[in-house]
């Protein structure tokens, strides 16, 4: 047991600054497929204070994939249980216009990618919850998801450390 705590620090140390984490910050998220998009790690990033009341804004992480050798492009982000999306700062909408260039692959939570936000939750979410989100696409389709809320990576890092100790040696 004391072996896998010790040994947590050199697995977190392991991460260099080029490379990616192995899972990503807050969490796995889920994926979904619609023509030649491929929606990877689909989540809600973690809530301050662990919760979003009603009214807030999360953001909406996603890498979106076009498979395909035509550009593509998010048309639509909507769900029943949000207002709206705000990307890049701009007006509350629900046809967002956000290219997917073909072959490549559009961050929307990276440095260099748009910002994705729902904006006005109208329930009340925790870590762990989900929040049905339904994305559109111009050439693609529409396909609906149930984006969890991300936990904050203390806690993802507290369960996988109990894991660790729990597995017999």
């Amino acid at each position: 047991m004391l072996g896998a705590l010790l040994a947590a620090p050199a697995v977190l140390a392991g991460c260099g600054a080029d490379e990616q984490p192995a899972v990503p910050v807050g969490g796995p998220g889920v994926e979904a497929s619609i023509g030649d998009v491929e929606l990877r790690n689909i989540r809600l990033d973690n809530p301050p204070a662990g919760i979003y009341e009603v009214g807030s804004a999360a953001l909406l992480g996603v890498a979106m994939v076009n498979g395909g050798t035509e550009d593509d492009q998010l048309v639509g982000v909507s769900g029943p249980d949000f207002t709206g999306v705000v990307v890049d700062e701009g007006d509350i909408t629900t046809n967002p216009s956000v290219t997917i260039p073909a072959g490549e692959t559009v961050f929307t939570d990276g440095p260099e990618g748009p910002v994705v936000v729902l904006a006005q939750i109208d329930e009340t979410l925790r870590s762990a919850e989900s929040l049905p989100v339904t994305f559109t696409f111009e050439r693609a389709g529409e396909v609906t998801v149930d984006a969890p809320v991300s936990a904050p990576l203390r806690l993802s890092l507290d369960r996988w450390l109990r894991e660790q100790a729990a597995e017999p040696d």
